[in-house]
């Protein structure tokens, strides 16, 4: 190491005393502590004239505007920069913030098109973290361009270090119009907290380059040493644009760039109109898409294919879901498509509870989708950011969604449109969603999971129910460990709606709803007797952060009331009538069955009210020995779907329903259509 100090050193002086004696006796140098002791700042200004800062193959000099930045001459062929250096000067090793540098010369009107340069981290500690900064110099038009310190000022850059341990930037040739340079700096900078090693790779070529892990060259996708039959082209034409065999080849002249049919790295599979049908579908296993590559697939649609659902399954022996690795697919109309918003007509809905473990794509779209077209559709696979990913590819098309999931009839509209009838349990669009059976005061208990909707069924409500004396209790709380805190302003939901087999609750659909503000707290929907109604009720447990973990607890509770509580002569069933006892008879047990006939005292008798849309109860009352039911109507209780005229809040000033009837002139006993928007309060009175 001493040795090479030195040696830097007598280069150092050697190069000063050139320097002076070159520019003569008009320009006076004076050696300058801040040139970091390789260079001189030139007289009246501030800036150094650092120690051989271009020099040829195999030298070492100095750049920066204060020459403290190594700059090692080298040629790009391809092979590692650092080879020629990192003996004598350990130019393969950095310390945090410290900088080297390689100029690499050619002619900028030599035959090529593409610099590619790999920067690869060779030390096993992430948090030594190189970076790479290009800039090209020299020629007429980069005459004083010189590398800096600062991270900003550089023709091009890969900063990327830290999550890659190898990372590549190609750089086009074209992009720079109107230039001529005569070389570039190829600058790596220690960004991270400890000390990194690297390995630098670089290349000059005609057509697209790059190179494999292990540092090995290819050219339009192929290895340069590869036969002729090995390769995926057949030629490079004088702009850079590569000749490739099929399934290389582009599938039309014109193609969004950057999807890799310039270098030959993307695939197209066209799939057969026998190799796809409603009947069959196309399945392609081990399928392999190159890192940061593309795979496409070319189908058509007919006016006979009502939805096509595209799957594309990472496989168990893949790469792609180590790290942070990912593929997604993209769908579009009539060429291939990018990943650029405008370059696709389909990708997969985001799924907030998607995990790390579950990474399989699918993209479905039906002729009632906005976009659906009739004619070629490709579908693109596009790579891991880390390795190659291996793949299950598969293609459906249905006459239905879905095929009703194998739990319906497709029915075709005479309009055209499809639609799924779906067996006794199931709903939704394709028949997909099952509620559980939820039965009365039995709690149901939820462990924390990532989903958007649970659905439950109430059993359902009978017709005995309805006599308005039975309600309904839906109680749900939640917890949550992973979010849901102050901030978070969206909360789960309870869903509750009423109708037929079909119905699925969601946040734009329900009959009642009410949001779980806090966790651990139980929020109730209540069902009256005026609410509850015969049929099928559905719930849903609404998760509107599905990125969040919940729990929950779920009990549906039925009370039923029964009239008078059945005398003290029978017992309440669960729909609230009373089942009564030996000898006694009645709504409420009440009516003596034994003999003698009369009543109990204060007990009800009901009397149908015709044309009246009501019941009326008459009341027992009894004069010395002798009880019976009195010839009036001392309670009214209105039908179901009806409610009485008058507010019922000046019923109870009153001290009987006669004298209210006569003070607010209406006519007796009348009930009206019920209203929930007018908020009448059904009393019995």
């Amino acid at each position: 190491m001493i040795a090479a100090q030195l040696q830097i050193l007598r280069w150092s002086i050697r190069s000063s005393l050139v320097l002076a004696l070159c520019l003569g006796p008009g320009v006076v140098l004076s050696a300058d502590s801040d040139c970091n002791g390789h260079g001189v700042k030139v007289a009246g200004s501030d800036t150094c004239s650092c120690d051989n800062d271009t020099p040829t193959s195999g030298e070492l000099g100095w750049t920066g505007p204060n020459c403290d930045i190594p700059v090692y001459g080298a040629e790009a062929d391809g092979k590692d920069l650092t080879r020629g250096c990192k003996q004598d000067h350990q130019c393969d090793q950095l310390e945090p913030s410290s900088w080297f540098c390689y100029l690499v010369n050619q002619s900028w009107t030599g035959d090529w098109n593409f610099l590619t340069v790999q920067l690869a981290r060779t030390s096993e500690d992430e948090d030594g973290d190189p970076d790479l900064y290009g800039l090209f110099t020299g020629g007429t038009s980069g005459q004083d361009q010189r590398p800096t310190n600062a991270t900003y000022g550089y023709d091009f850059r890969e900063t990327s270090a830290a999550s890659h341990a190898i990372v590549v930037q190609k750089v086009r040739k074209a992009d720079f119009e109107d230039k001529n340079y005569s070389g570039a700096y190829l600058c790596v900078k220690g960004y991270g907290s400890t000390a990194t090693t690297y390995a630098l790779r670089a290349d000059y070529t005609r057509c697209p380059s790059d190179f494999t892990d292990d540092g090995q060259e290819l050219m339009c996708s192929s290895l340069v040493s590869a036969p002729a039959s090995g390769k995926r082209y057949t030629g490079c034409s004088a702009d850079g644009v590569c000749s490739c065999k099929p399934p290389y080849q582009k599938p039309l002249p014109e193609v969004y760039k950057g999807l890799g049919f310039e270098e030959c790295s993307a695939t197209v599979t066209s799939i057969g109109d026998t190799e796809l049908t409603i009947a069959k579908p196309f399945v392609k296993e081990h399928e392999v898409v190159e890192t940061r590559g593309w795979s496409f697939y070319e189908f058509n649609v007919t006016d006979q294919d009502f939805q096509v659902v595209v799957n594309v399954a990472e496989e168990e022996d893949s790469a792609c879901g180590e790290a942070s690795g990912y593929f997604e697919v993209f769908l579009k109309y009539g060429q291939p498509p990018g990943w650029h918003y405008g370059q696709w007509d389909f990708r997969q809905a985001y799924q907030y509870y998607q995990t790390e473990q579950d990474k399989d794509q699918e993209v479905k779209f039906d002729a009632q989708t906005e976009g659906f077209q009739t004619g070629t559709w490709f579908a693109g696979v596009e790579g891991d950011d880390h390795s190659d990913c291996k793949y299950t590819i598969t293609i459906n098309k249905f006459e239905c969604p879905l095929n009703c999931s194998g739990r319906g009839t497709c029915v075709h509209a005479s309009n055209g449109t499809r639609s799924c009838d779906c067996q006794q349990g199931f709903f939704g669009r394709e028949c997909a969603n099952e509620a559980l059976a939820l039965a009365y005061n039995k709690p149901v208990t939820k462990a924390e999971a990532l989903f958007e909707y649970d659905y439950y069924s109430l059993p359902e409500v009978a017709s005995a129910a309805l006599q308005n004396t039975v309600e309904v209790k839906v109680q749900a709380s939640f917890s949550s460990a992973d979010g849901y805190s102050d901030w978070v302003s969206a909360r789960p939901e309870l869903l509750l709606l009423k109708g037929d087999n079909a119905i699925e609750p969601t946040t734009a659909n329900y009959t009642y709803k009410h949001i779980l503000e806090v966790q651990n707290t139980v929020y109730e929907i209540g069902l009256g007797p005026s609410q509850l109604k015969e049929g099928l009720w559905r719930i849903a447990i609404y998760n509107p952060m599905r990125l969040y973990q919940i729990g929950y607890k779920l009990t549906a509770v039925k009370l039923a009331h029964c009239l008078n509580d059945c005398s003290g002569h029978g017992s309440c069933d669960d729909n609230g009538t009373c089942q009564c006892n030996s000898n006694w008879a009645g709504g409420d047990c009440s009516v003596n069955q034994a003999g003698g006939g009369g009543c109990q005292e204060g007990s009800h008798k009901s009397t149908a009210m015709p044309g009246k849309h009501a019941t009326g109860y008459s009341t027992c009352a009894c004069s010395g020995s002798t009880c019976e039911y009195t010839d009036s109507n001392t309670q009214v209780a209105c039908d179901e779907g009806y409610t009485i005229q008058v507010l019922m809040l000046h019923l109870f000033l009153s001290p009987t329903f006669q004298d209210a009837i006569k003070e607010h002139g209406v006519q007796e006993h009348r009930c009206l259509a019920f209203d929930c928007t007018a908020h009448a309060l059904l009393v019995a009175v």
